[in-house]
């Protein structure tokens, strides 16, 4: 049981993965729609210069998101293992809980049926 409990201590947190990256990612693609507007206006040398930046500015928002993607996938295997670990230390509470879903959701759907 200690093992579990050390291997979840290290997972990340879901809102301290995601919020500053996406801020991050917010940044980065409002720069990237500032350099298009002034591509519009310029053209030659200059206008190949911004491209390259854009180029460059969409590249750090990919490398971003694929950054943000793993840190969510850490996050959802984390959580699966503490459920997992919950429901192998607790296997008597995690039946008598699925039964009190399953009763809500028939109640649910018992009393949209009788609406109709």
């Amino acid at each position: 049981m200690p093992e579990n409990a050390q291997k979840t201590a290290h997972k990340p947190e879901p809102k301290n993965t995601v919020d500053p990256t996406v801020e991050e990612l917010n940044r980065i693609v409002a720069e990237a729609e500032a350099l298009l507007g002034s591509l519009s206006k310029q053209g030659g040398e200059a206008a190949d210069a911004v491209r390259e930046r854009v180029n460059q500015t969409l590249g750090q928002a990919k490398s971003r998101l694929a950054a943000t993607a793993s840190s969510a996938e850490e996050v959802v295997e984390s959580l699966a293992d503490r459920a997992d670990g919950y429901v192998r230390n607790n296997p008597w509470q995690a039946v008598a809980f699925a039964a009190l879903l399953g009763g809500v959701i028939t109640l649910l759907i018992t009393k949209s049926a009788n609406r109709q």
